[in-house]
């Protein structure tokens, strides 16, 4: 089968567009966002999910921020902290946020979205919240952070104070994030000058939006205690004709019989989702998300994986991915993580010599591996590119361009 991901005609359409005057050329530092347009930060700091937003009126919103010091690997299993071990991610993130914030380093992030109660998507939060200010924090658990699943654990007491000392001194709101709003994330400036914009809730805690104005269905039969994982937020962003997915580490179904079916949260909103222009790959690409349906439904052009660990992207996922008989057409792939040391072996540890190597060349492949991920969308919607910075240092040097894309 020929791949389906277009690495030579992206580096031909970068060549064009960075000789094109568009102000983006590889070997130089990222222009600075500009009213109307939208930009999407996808942070390495090789522990975990982080992503800024820069909406079109200049609003801010920040998606998780993780740290996986807690979380019991070897280390040639996680990736290295980025750009190094001098800081922890929590500070990392913040002193990039503050690098892009278009109100200056010192203006409060409007929105904080935490996605679920995992260290890799919200450990680093106590210490982003120690460097940064927020406004208003969305989380699935507010205000008790019991029902439907208790969130506990050495990481709960740190989490809850770092909340209360926003709340506390610098008057940030907490809401509990509420599946089938459209009215939680919203742009604070001047949206009356960007009407094609919207952010939709689409699922938490086991509801998912019908896609029939804000009504759910809930997905949990009553009283099953199940992982973290399943109750994770997602939500759909659209900007005129770009739309854009992100689900936390949200499942698919499970070829395992054990497994209970309602656990897939994917298949409960793939048809409210529809199709998109970028999707975030559920849980980083692990093999248990990203299912075929999922994929046959939103078809993304560009997916981006957010890697910290070794079997990320799974085989089994990479091989959905470059199908053409799950959805036709071009699609680019974007890991926020390629090679580390020891990550090569790991894989054969995992797969096998001969698997391994395979999956090695096929990562090899993507249209990048390595880097910051930005995805910048034109004023209107109309078109958008995506663009992989450096990520060894805080430069934000652009190492390479890929679109120009049109949006659906």
């Amino acid at each position: 089968m020929t791949s389906m991901f277009s690495r030579a005609g992206a580096g031909l359409l970068a060549l064009l567009v960075a000789t094109s005057g568009a102000g983006q050329t590889v070997g130089e530092l990222l222009p600075a966002w500009q009213r109307g347009g939208l930009d999407i930060h996808h942070i390495n700091t090789g522990e975990g999910a982080a992503a800024f937003f820069v909406l079109p009126d200049g609003t801010t919103l920040l998606v998780d921020c993780g740290d996986g010091a807690e979380i019991a690997r070897a280390p040639r299993y996680k990736s290295p902290r980025k750009p190094d071990e001098s800081r922890m991610p929590g500070e990392w993130v913040a002193r990039y946020l503050q690098k892009v914030q278009p109100g200056g380093t010192s203006a409060p992030v409007d929105f904080l979205v935490i996605s679920h109660f995992h260290p890799d998507h919200m450990g680093g939060v106590p210490e982003l919240l120690r460097h940064v200010t927020v406004r208003t924090v969305l989380d699935r658990g507010w205000p008790d952070y019991g029902a439907p699943l208790p969130f506990a654990g050495p990481l709960a007491p740190r989490y809850r104070a770092a909340l209360r000392d926003q709340v506390d001194h610098h008057q940030a709101t907490i809401e509990r994030f509420r599946a089938g709003a459209a009215d939680q994330i919203r742009l604070r400036h001047t949206p009356a000058d960007f009407p094609g914009f919207s952010v939709r809730n689409l699922a938490v805690n086991g509801e998912a939006w019908t896609g029939v104005g804000t009504e759910v269905r809930a997905r949990f039969p009553a009283g099953q205690k199940i992982d973290e994982n399943p109750h994770s937020a997602a939500f759909r962003l659209t900007y005129g004709t770009f739309d854009y997915f992100t689900g936390g580490d949200i499942p698919g179904s499970s070829p395992d019989p054990a497994q209970p079916a309602w656990t897939d949260m994917e298949s409960a909103i793939a048809w409210a989702t529809g199709p998109v222009d970028v999707a975030v790959l559920n849980h980083h690409g692990n093999a248990d998300a990203s299912t075929p349906f999922f994929l046959s439904v939103l078809q993304p052009r560009v997916c981006i994986a957010q890697v910290w660990a070794a079997k990320q992207l799974d085989p089994v996922t990479l091989a959905r991915l470059q199908s053409d008989r799950i959805y036709p057409g071009p699609r680019d792939l974007f890991a926020t993580n390629g090679l580390w040391a020891g990550r090569a072996e790991h894989l054969i540890e995992l797969l096998g010599e001969a698997q391994a190597r395979a999956h090695l060349e096929k990562l090899n492949a993507l249209a990048a591996t390595q880097g910051h991920c930005v995805v910048r969308v034109a004023p209107g919607g109309a078109r958008y590119q995506v663009l992989v910075l450096d990520d060894s240092d805080e430069s934000l040097r652009i190492r390479s361009i890929h679109g120009p894309y049109a949006s659906r």
